[in-house]
């Protein structure tokens, strides 16, 4: 299973000269990027396929942000019009060796849900080789969830993420979750982030979708700007916890946007700290851990220490005998993951914001030679098999 990085854009076509851009996005560590975004009773043709030609040189495919595929469209001027848009669009770009597939929208509610899933198939149908994107509402522990989105219960919202990715073919289920860096009842928010990869993640084993997430990368509302060991840790739990794809939110400040600040390039074109954060971690990410995981099959996380998110309890098996603590501890993540022989692996993620733990692993039976003490900071990823620790 490939792993994906991408971000939010939404800046329009021509907004930068494009081979700057995707340099840019290369350095970010991006590997998936969305476009800019697409009208064409706006924008130049030309420039967005001058864009796909730069993604192409660098080794990327990208989202295509097409006004045409959105299922909001669909919704205005109904689903006969709305497949005349998604064939031109098809046409014009759908054949370009850097496409990945169209964005069909973000965060339908229970108004648009079945817009979206027609939407959706739409695209889908007309371009069968691609991959169609929209992202979901997090579920959140509020009587607002059930008004704006439907389902009372998360168990209920897992049913409704199973039925729409069966019913519009998705291949990718993704969620967009950003309290995990609230200023404000960080460990009820931060629960609440976790507990969507429970229930998001169910939903993609069940119909054996990718499981993509949207993480902060910019300060607003009642979000904190993120530090590089917020960066870290959001990543690393994110894998930790099955995703495959990533998005960060978002990449460009295009003016004065209220609250908004502190996006990795600031509305003078400038790479701020956020930038530089993303980068290194992405890239870490990109060099060391993606292509161990690549090779695996995600087989269960369960915690050492205080649980989170309504994951279960570390319990030992036969491989992994033991999980002691040497100093100070703390909230751990440990997956379980299958590689392709067949032979077990596991990661351990510190899941605690601020402070480190040293662990004392003891492994049985092929990992029996892997058992040591590992320090990991918050955030931090360990990865361990036969062959290696990462």
């Amino acid at each position: 299973m490939n792993y994906d990085i991408s971000f939010w854009n939404y800046r329009p076509t021509g907004y930068k000269d494009e081979a700057e851009a995707v340099a840019e996005w290369k350095d970010a560590g991006i590997t998936l990027p969305m476009t800019f975004e697409y009208d064409p009773a706006v924008h130049d043709k030309a420039r967005m396929l001058r864009l796909l030609d730069e993604c192409k040189k660098a080794g990327m495919r990208a989202i295509v942000c097409d006004a045409r595929t959105r299922y909001m469209r669909c919704a205005e001027i109904g689903r006969e019009r709305f497949a005349q848009g998604v064939r031109e669009a098809v046409q014009d770009f759908g054949s370009h060796p850097a496409v990945f597939g169209f964005h069909v929208g973000d965060e339908p509610d229970k108004v648009h849900w079945e817009d979206a899933i027609a939407a959706f198939s739409i695209v889908r149908e007309a371009a069968p080789a691609l991959t169609p994107f929209l992202n979901m509402f997090p579920y959140w522990e509020e009587s607002s969830f059930a008004d704006i989105v439907g389902p009372a219960s998360p168990e209920e919202y897992c049913d409704l993420l199973t039925d729409f990715v069966r019913r519009s073919g998705a291949s990718i289920l993704s969620f967009d979750s950003y309290g995990q860096c609230a200023y404000f009842d960080r460990a009820y928010y931060q629960n609440c982030h976790l507990n969507n990869f429970k229930i998001f993640g169910e939903a993609a084993r069940r119909t054996g979708a990718r499981l993509f997430v949207s993480l902060l990368s910019v300060g607003h509302w009642g979000y904190r700007v993120p530090t590089q060991d917020d960066i870290r840790w959001q990543l690393y739990t994110a894998a930790a916890h099955g995703a495959t794809g990533v998005h960060w939110f978002s990449f460009y400040q295009g003016t004065l946007d209220g609250s908004y600040r502190e996006n990795p390039i600031d509305m003078f074109g400038r790479r701020t700290h956020t930038f530089e954060a993303i980068s290194y971690e992405d890239r870490v990410f990109l060099r060391f851990f993606a292509p161990a995981l690549s090779q695996c099959t995600f087989a269960g996380v369960s915690y050492c220490g205080r649980p989170q998110g309504g994951f279960p309890v570390f319990r030992p098996d036969k491989t992994l005998q033991s999980v002691g603590v040497v100093v100070n501890e703390t909230s751990v993540a440990v997956t379980r993951w299958q590689r392709a022989d067949g032979s077990p692996a596991y990661t351990f993620v510190n899941v605690d914001r601020n402070e480190p733990t040293k662990l004392r692993l003891k492994f049985g039976g092929a990992l029996k030679a892997r058992s040591c003490d590992i320090w990991i900071v918050p955030g931090q990823m360990v990865y361990i098999d036969k062959d290696k620790t990462i």
